[in-house]
Order: structure tokens, then C-alpha cells, then sequence
């Protein structure tokens, strides 16, 4: 084989007629038009995505935040899930991400598809100017640029708007926060901080910090080789981390401050669940085996349901053990560790080092899956696949055959490893596993490797201009060919008139500020199992049934719903509401519990007598403990209607008693507004069930009243005898504090943007 050095030719731009083919406009192109061949009908849409979080939160979350913003309000509180709870604060619903524009302005549920999908295409760029500053070689960009745009983790991340835009930023944050360092400029400085901050708004902590750390270490290692000087670098550094977290601030102060008060902390139980399982390694090669099917005709991996796939490329895995081999950068070093590392974390408390890591940091008790730990791999192996090709292109004269022969016998290890995986498929595979479909998989996994390696072999080999043109493009499009055949079953379509008007299964039609709907225990067991062959059937049916957020589509409210972060109180107070129960439940009572679902068809809604308004008036305050009161509202014998239940310190405050002829009057609700009228002869105590939140204040007659925590985990306070006018409201000052610190940091920036700096100046 006669091999010759044309790298250097492309480095130097001498071959640039071809090379300069390979174009970010390019690679655009080339992944929406790759995107389309996934989800025609979903980009011209007359189809949508459903599955999963997609139509169980991410869709019902967008719809409302459009709804909210379309009201002319900002979506601080969402009251139509978990009796209340802040929304903004949240994060992952995204409200201050800019981006998000795009789903409110534009037709649902086309506007959140098109969000998801330009998201990819953004990755995909975000990765390739990455690689191409690293390598100076477009070809390797592009593949780099393939690899991360459609892996498995991030086509299966459409079903949530927050960690796909905070792993779509990823690239491009490390791209202009290094530049911003190395080089200064009062201009690079303001623009790795506008960067940094749409990745940090948009919602997934733990990619951001995973973002962060990479910067770090890259930072770190940097100063270490005095390639940057070390004061000005700190200083730059510091400035963008300093304007980022303050053009953040309007989410950060809202979401530390919920956390702060809801049910997570070091030691949250469900922080370790769906690790990698410990065959997760065989994923990354043949990335259905061991999974199983669903009706759905989609694949899930066995013990994970965060994610369906990681898949990046077994042509991009052998690309990326060359550089492994053949380069002796400690940007490939720390790559490559970075790569492991992550992997090792993915498979949890399995792989030993999660569980030292958990006692070293508590704080990352925190967060939830230690799957999410993919992500690091996923982000380094595209860099790597670039390092490996741009290493091979530049093959010194003595080594060329030495480093085709190791790209040959590495293909030809991994071809061996992919026919054992199938193997292992065959003779121990896991329940519902379909041996066929793996089989299947793996064997086209096994073509497209061949076929990358034998192109190449030959691009490497050619010393024609047009040969290696059309070899180098060819490699481009088998990695984006493989990726996308790899994820043809991620995401089941429907016709998008599934999230139209829908006649739901209730004689009685719960209303904001009247009553609310609980699915029962025994229908949430249902619906999370629940699988049909036909889309429609199966998306209207999980709205019928209000399954998790999709109440927020009907206006319905409901007790229950999922949310990322729950008020520590009302969450303790849920297991209290079990099926038995529900018929004759005080607490079901207090809390307006109006419909719930039938016992005999989970599809079908029971109507309950006997629930409360949600405000009542009038009730006997009794004080005691938290545990005292938590035992009390959940006790059979538990009076609504007589008592309720005040923590001990209101007991030198309240003065109110028993009144039996308390009434209210004209009560209005609104997302973050309450106004009513109360009529006593007497004090009284006023009870809300609605979620208490410390950023919701009383006023009586237009005058500050105390508000108190009634009942363990909702509202309550005193007013006098006689005719009042009450009025709760929510005001989030973390999040109006926070708009100012943003305000005030984007104005800094718009004023670096300004500045003319003389050439070669830093900050």
C-alpha cells in the first residue's frame, strides 16, 4: 500500500479546492437534511413528537408558558399542578432561555418541534468550529460536527427543551470562553459571557456544570504550560464567569432559592436511579442490544429510562481510539480521560467511582441519574474522532503504513467486539429482548464500520484531488447515515390533531378556584405502562387521563403533576392520598378533590361529594409540631370543615376562634392573584388550599396581613370581624432581584460589545 503525506497540503490550505468544501453552511445542510429524513412529517408539520416527557411534560409545559406570556403574564406560578407550585423557578421549563421565543411565537406543537430540531443542527455547528479551531482540518470538523449533533443522547433529548439547548450551547460556550481567555478583547470577554449565559438559562444544571469543569481543567492545564499568562487569564476567566452568572441571575436567584425549600437535599433517594446497567458499554457499539420494544414500535435500553440511546458512531469510536494512540497531545490526554471518566460515573454506585465521588461532594446527592454522566463522553469522543483523522492525514512518511495498520486492526477489533455483543444477544438475552432487531442492528453496524474504514484506507491512499473529495465526503455522510439508522426508533410521530380539542371523560369539569382532579395511585401504575400500536389512540388517551402534566392542556387543576422540584410539604403530604381512601378522604376533601379516577377504568372520571371550596372560613385553630399537624391532616378522623391545623409560633399571634357563620364571598383566581371577600362576626381564621410558598403575601383591606402556613402545607390567616376584602399575591423577589443584577450585567455587555479596542488588546 502506497501511502502519501497530503495532511500537511490540506493543513497549510494548498488542497483547497476540495477541503474548502467542507463548510459549516455545509454541515448544516447536510444534518436538517438528515433530520428530515428522521421526521419528514414532523418538519413540515403535519406530525408531532408524543412519547414519554415529551407529551407527559415538555409539550404541556411549553403550551403553558406560551398561554401565560400570550395572557400578557410572566409564568412565575403554575396553580394547576400540585395544589400550586413556582414555574420559572423550576428551570427546566425554560421561561427565561431566549430561544424559547420560538415556541411562544410561533403555531404549537410545529414551533417546539422546529425549537428541538434547530437545536441539533445548532449542536452539530457549535461542535464543528469547535474541532476545526482544535485541528485546523474541516473534514475532521465535519465528522466531529456529525457525530455530536445526532448522537443518540442528543436525538433523544427532543423530549426536553432544557437539556437539549444547555447540550446544543456546550460546544459553542468552550469555543468562546477559551477564545475569550487566550486572547482577551473587551468584545470576547462580552461574548463568551452572552454565550455562557443562554447555556446557563436554559435549564439542565447538570450539563452546565459538566461545561464548566471541562473549562476549568482546560483553563487549569493551560496556566500550568504558561500558553496564558496568569493574571490576565484569571482575570478573564473570572470576568466571564462573574457576567454569566449575572446575566443568569433572574433564573439562578429564583431556582436556589425553590431548592432551598423543596423535598431535595444530599441525600435525596432518587438521586441514584437508571445508572448505566453494567453491559451499558455494549450500547456505544450495538446500540439496541439489550433493549427491549414497546408497542410504540420504539426500543428502551433495560433498567434506564432517561435516555434510549448513546449511541455515537462505531466509525467514530475507532477514529477516536486512533487519536487515543497516535497523538500526544494533553488535549487528547484530558479527552480521553475525560471520555472514561464519564463512563465509569454512568454506570452509578456499579462502577465505585460514582459512590467515592458522592462522599468527596455531597452536594451531588442533589441531582438525579448517574446516567447523565454520558454527556461527558459524548461532548469528548467527537473531539477525539477530529484529533484521530487530522493524525492520520498527517502521517509522517516512516509511520504511514504503522498508523493505517493499527485504523485497520482496530476496525477489525471492533467488528470482533460487535459479533460477540450479538452472540452474548443471542444466548443470554434480557426479558423481551427480540433478538432479530438486535441482530439487525448490530449487523448494520458492522457495514457502515466496514465501509468508513474501506473509504478511509482510500482517502488516505489518494493522491487525486477529486478521489479525495468524493472519499471525504463519502465518510461524512456513512457517519451521519449510521447515526440516523442508529436512532429511526427514538421517537414515534403523530398526526399533530392528537393535541387538538379533546372531549374529556368527565360528567363534572374541575375549574381554577372551584375544585381539582386526582389520578389515583393505581391509574399513575397503569398509565406508566400503558403502550399502544396506534399514536393517536395512545396521545389521547394519556391526555383523557391527565396523565402528569397534561391537565395544563385542558386548564384542569389538579393535586397531583410532575415537576423537577416539589414544595418539601406538600410532597410528604401525597402518600397520604391512596386509592382506599379517596372516596371517604378528609384530606381529598380539604384540598377540593372534585374528580378522581374511576376504580374500574382508568380512562374514566369519578365524581366526589362532600369536597370543600378550596377557601373556607371559620375553622378552630388548633397549634402544634409539624409532626403533630402532618399526623393530624392525614388521620381518618381529620375535620376540615371544623379545624385547622396552625404551627406552635402562631399561637402568640392569632387570636381568632371557632366561628360558625364566617363566610366567603366572590372569590377570583388567577395564576398569581387571589381575591376574595370574608364576612364574620367575629376573628376568623381564612384557610386556602393552596401550596404555601414564602413569595406569596396577604394584604386585608388593602393592608399587610401575616400569612400563615395552614394545615402543614397550605395558606391560612386571620382578619377581623366584619366585611373585608382579602388579596393573596405572588411575587418572586429572587426573581425580580435577579432581573436587576441581569439587567445591569447585559448593559456591561452591550457597552464591551461597543468598545473599539486596539488589535492585540485584552482585558
Amino acid at each position: 500500500m502506497q501511502l502519501i503525506d497530503n495532511a500537511s497540503k490540506v493543513a497549510n490550505g494548498s488542497d483547497s479546492t476540495w477541503i474548502g468544501a467542507f463548510t459549516p453552511g455545509r454541515l448544516a445542510v447536510l444534518i436538517a437534511l438528515l433530520l428530515f429524513a428522521l421526521y419528514p412529517g414532523v418538519i413540515s408539520g403535519t406530525h408531532t413528537f408524543f412519547y414519554q416527557d415529551y407529551g407527559l411534560f415538555t409539550y404541556p409545559v411549553a403550551r403553558y408558558t406560551k398561554d401565560s406570556f400570550w395572557r400578557g403574564e410572566l409564568p412565575l406560578w403554575n396553580p394547576l399542578n400540585n395544589c400550586g407550585v413556582p414555574f420559572l423557578a423550576q428551570w427546566n421549563t425554560s421561561v427565561c432561555y431566549p430561544l424559547s421565543l420560538v415556541y411562544v411565537l410561533l403555531p404549537l406543537p410545529w414551533g417546539l418541534s422546529v425549537f428541538g430540531l434547530g437545536h441539533l443542527v445548532f449542536a452539530g455547528v457549535g461542535m464543528y468550529l469547535l474541532a476545526e479551531r482544535w485541528t485546523q482540518n474541516r473534514l475532521a470538523a465535519s465528522i466531529a460536527g456529525l457525530a455530536f449533533g445526532l448522537n443518540g443522547l442528543m436525538l433523544n433529548c427532543l423530549l426536553w427543551t432544557s437539556n437539549l439547548a444547555a447540550l446544543s450551547w456546550q460546544p459553542w460556550v468552550i469555543l468562546a470562553v477559551e477564545q475569550a481567555w487566550q486572547r482577551g478583547g473587551a468584545r470576547r470577554i462580552a461574548l463568551a459571557a452572552l454565550a455562557g449565559a443562554m447555556q446557563m438559562l436554559s435549564g439542565a444544571p447538570e450539563i452546565i456544570v459538566f461545561t464548566w469543569l471541562i473549562l476549568t481543567v482546560l483553563w487549569t492545564r493551560e496556566l500550568l504550560r504558561h500558553r496564558v499568562p496568569v493574571w490576565p487569564g484569571l482575570q478573564r476567566f473570572a470576568a466571564v464567569g462573574i457576567l454569566v452568572a449575572g446575566l443568569a441571575a433572574a433564573q439562578l436567584l429564583p431556582f436556589l432559592d425553590l431548592l432551598a425549600h423543596s423535598e431535595r437535599d444530599a441525600s435525596y433517594g432518587e438521586a441514584d436511579a437508571w445508572p448505566m446497567p453494567p453491559w451499558g458499554w455494549a450500547n456505544l457499539i450495538v446500540p439496541q442490544f439489550h433493549a427491549s420494544q414497546s408497542l410504540c414500535d420504539t426500543y428502551h435500553l433495560a433498567g434506564q429510562y432517561w435516555t434510549k440511546s448513546y449511541y455515537v458512531g462505531v466509525g467514530v469510536l475507532v477514529l477516536g481510539l486512533v487519536a487515543c494512540w497516535r497523538v500526544r497531545q494533553w488535549r487528547v490526554r484530558c479527552l480521553a480521560g475525560m471520555a472514561l471518566v464519564g463512563l465509569v460515573l454512568a454506570l452509578g454506585h456499579s462502577g465505585f467511582l460514582y459512590t467515592w465521588l458522592k462522599q468527596l461532594v455531597p452536594a451531588l446527592g442533589f441531582a438525579r441519574y448517574p446516567i447523565k454522566f454520558i454527556a461527558l463522553p459524548l461532548f469528548a469522543i467527537p473531539l477525539l474522532t477530529a484529533c484521530g483523522l487530522h493524525a492520520l492525514q498527517n502521517l509522517p512518511t516512516g509511520k504511514s503504513r504503522q498508523d493505517v495498520h493499527f485504523l485497520i486492526g482496530a476496525s477489525v477489533l471492533f467488528l470482533l467486539v460487535t459479533a460477540g455483543i450479538l452472540f452474548f444477544a443471542h444466548r443470554f438475552p434480557v426479558p423481551e429482548e427480540r433478538w432479530p432487531v438486535t441482530c439487525r442492528d448490530g449487523v448494520m453496524r458492522i457495514l457502515f464500520l466496514a465501509g468508513l474504514v474501506g473509504c478511509l484506507v482510500g482517502f488516505l491512499s489518494s493522491c487525486r484531488v477529486r478521489t479525495r473529495a468524493l472519499l471525504g465526503a463519502t465518510i461524512v455522510l456513512l457517519v451521519g447515515l449510521d447515526l440516523i439508522t442508529a436512532g429511526q426508533r427514538l421517537h414515534p410521530t403523530v398526526d399533530k390533531r392528537a393535541f387538538g380539542p379533546l372531549e374529556l371523560n368527565m360528567s363534572y369539569r374541575p375549574r381554577l378556584g372551584e375544585s381539582r382532579a386526582l389520578v389515583s395511585q393505581q391509574a399513575n401504575a397503569f398509565l406508566n405502562r400503558l403502550g399502544m400500536t396506534n399514536p393517536v389512540a395512545f396521545c389521547v388517551t394519556m391526555r383523557g387521563a391527565l396523565a402528569q402534566n397534561n391537565n395544563l392542556l385542558e386548564n384542569i387543576p389538579k393535586v397531583d403533576g410532575f415537576c423537577s422540584l416539589r414544595l418539601r410539604q406538600v410532597s410528604e403530604l401525597m402518600p397520604a392520598l391512596k386509592d382506599a381512601s379517596l372516596v371517604r378522604s378528609p384530606l381529598a376533601d380539604f384540598l377540593g378533590v372534585a374528580c378522581v379516577t374511576a376504580p374500574d377504568n382508568v380512562f374514566a372520571w369519578q365524581t366526589r361529594s362532600g369536597f370543600l371550596p378550596l377557601i373556607t372560613a371559620g375553622q378552630q385553630p388548633m397549634f402544634s409540631t409539624d409532626q403533630e399537624c402532618l399526623q393530624a391532616v392525614t388521620a381518618d378522623d381529620f375535620k376540615p370543615r371544623e379545624v385547622v391545623c396552625m404551627p406552635a409560633p402562631a399561637r402568640e399571634f392569632v387570636r381568632a376562634a371557632a366561628v360558625s357563620n364566617a363566610t366567603i364571598i366572590s372569590p377570583q383566581w388567577s395564576a398569581s392573584r387571589v381575591q376574595f371577600g370574608v364576612k364574620t362576626t367575629a376573628p376568623a381564621m381564612v384557610v386556602i388550599a393552596q401550596s404555601f410558598y414564602h413569595n406569596w403575601s396577604a394584604s386585608v383591606d388593602g393592608q399587610p396581613a401575616r400569612l400563615w402556613r395552614g394545615n402543614y402545607a397550605y395558606q391560612a390567616l386571620e382578619v377581623p370581624a366584619g366585611r373585608h376584602e382579602v388579596t393573596l399575591v405572588y411575587r418572586d423577589r429572587a426573581f425580580y432581584l435577579g432581573s436587576a443584577f441581569s439587567a445591569l450585567s447585559l448593559s456591561i455587555c452591550i457597552l464591551l460589545l461597543l468598545r473599539r479596542c486596539p488589535r492585540g488588546e485584552g482585558v
